[in-house]
Formats: structure tokens, C-alpha cells, sequence
């Protein structure tokens, strides 16, 4: 099964090119000018399932051989941090297509080595994280908190520190960050969204931080209800 719209997977024909060099098959001198392989035609890589269900992701180097037509011949897995990402990005290489590398001017065979970065949208791994659909569809109605007789009570609130994002330790950075999200009937957060933030770097933490709220289910009419709700969050180092 290939998520190719959830699933970013990203790579740099730059790359290519950047490390082509050390894998000439040909003798280089200052007169002759090879022209690194130029790829015209790209496959993807699926994410394979079962690391996709964990939320794992990762990498893999390919080293391709691309002949004088460019075509490529017989990659082969130079590193993976996961042998599945080895073998998606290998399947994925052997597709693509290049304008050959050229030496004066005269099509030749070469090496390259392609990158590919398996990544997973913050969506799905959030989901992973809190073992449940975060995000989610709705098409029932969502009553405002401010119609209720009384707010919504939680049972855990985290400290909100702890979700201060790894990245940032050490800057001093603050942030302020407003969110708005929705109670579902079992009293977890569901579809967080930021409404404001006083400093960029901040939004994942924040809605991986509200996301762990847990409320007492609300009742709106003595029927268990979909209440949305908004919420300053304050994280310091």
C-alpha cells in the first residue's frame, strides 16, 4: 500500500550531482570536462507499511550505475537506516531516468549515489504517539464551550515544559501559543489547530502538549457532545 499524499518523502537531483564525482568510471584530466547525469524522470518511494504504521522514518543511499543512454543499471543499496527503506528506495532508483553524464561532449557511463529521506507527516505521527485518531473528520455538530452552563473540566492536564521541542534547548526561546481543538464524547482532544504563536518553532509541541489533555466527557443537553474549546499555552526553557 503507497501513501504518497500523507507520506513526504523528499530528494535532490543537487545531491546527485554533488557526490557524482568520486564515482567517475572515467579518467579525469583538466582538459576533459565531464557534465555530471542530470535526472529527467523521477520515481517516489513507498513507505513500507508496517514502519509507516510506527511512525518510523528514515533513510537510504542508493548507488546507481547509469549507462551511456541513461538508464540505470543494477543499483545497489549503499546504506539504509531501515533494510525496508533500503529496498523502496532501490525498487524507486532502478525507475528513474537521467540525460547521461558526458565527457566532451560524448555520452559515458557512470556512478552516482541518490538520497532519499523517508518522512511521515506530523498528523499520522501524532496519531502514532497517542495511540488514537488525533485528527480527525467530523460531520457531526460541535457545540462552543461558551454554550455550555460550565467549562469543560479536565482530569490530566501535562506540563506543558515537557513537550518543549529538542531542537530549541539551549536558545532561551519562549512562546505564547493559542490553539483551538474539540472534545470528543471520551473527553480526548481531537483536531488540534494553532490560532496564534508568539514564536515559530513551537507548533508541533504545542498541539503534541494539548493533545494530552484528557477531559471529563461533557453532556450538552443530557447528550454526550463534541465541545470546541481554545486555550493559551506558555512553554519556557
Amino acid at each position: 500500500m503507497i501513501h504518497l499524499t500523507r507520506r513526504q518523502l523528499q530528494f535532490a537531483s543537487s545531491s546527485i550531482l554533488a557526490i557524482a564525482a568520486p564515482f567517475l568510471h572515467a579518467e579525469e584530466t583538466s582538459e576533459n570536462e565531464i557534465i555530471p547525469p542530470t535526472a529527467i524522470y523521477k520515481v517516489d518511494p513507498s513507505h513500507p507499511d508496517e514502519l509507516y504504521s510506527r511512525g518510523v522514518e528514515g533513510e537510504a543511499i542508493i548507488i546507481a550505475s547509469i549507462d551511456r543512454t541513461g538508464t540505470v543499471i543494477e543499483p545497489i543499496v549503499d546504506r539504509a537506516s531501515h533494510e525496508e527503506f533500503g529496498l523502496s528506495a532501490m525498487i524507486a532508483a532502478s525507475e528513474w531516468i537521467f540525460e547521461p553524464a558526458t565527457k566532451n561532449g560524448v555520452p559515458i557511463p557512470i556512478s552516482v549515489k541518490i538520497p532519499f529521506n523517508f518522512e511521515i507527516a506530523f498528523e499520522h505521527k501524532l496519531n502514532v504517539e497517542m495511540g488514537r485518531e488525533v485528527f480527525q473528520e467530523l460531520d457531526v455538530p460541535v457545540i462552543p464551550s461558551f454554550e455550555l452552563d460550565k467549562a469543560p473540566e479536565a482530569r490530566h492536564i501535562p506540563l506543558f515544559d515537557e513537550f518543549y521541542p529538542e531542537e530549541l534547548e539551549n536558545t532561551g526561546k519562549t512562546s505564547a501559543v493559542s490553539l483551538e481543538f474539540i472534545i470528543n464524547p471520551e473527553g480526548n482532544v481531537i483536531n488540534p489547530r494553532i490560532v496564534s504563536i508568539s514564536t515559530p518553532g513551537f507548533e508541533e509541541a504545542a498541539m503534541r502538549a494539548i493533545s494530552h489533555i484528557r477531559y471529563k466527557p461533557v453532556r450538552f443537553e443530557g447528550q454526550p457532545s463534541y465541545v470546541s474549546m481554545m486555550m493559551p499555552l506558555q512553554f519556557s526553557p
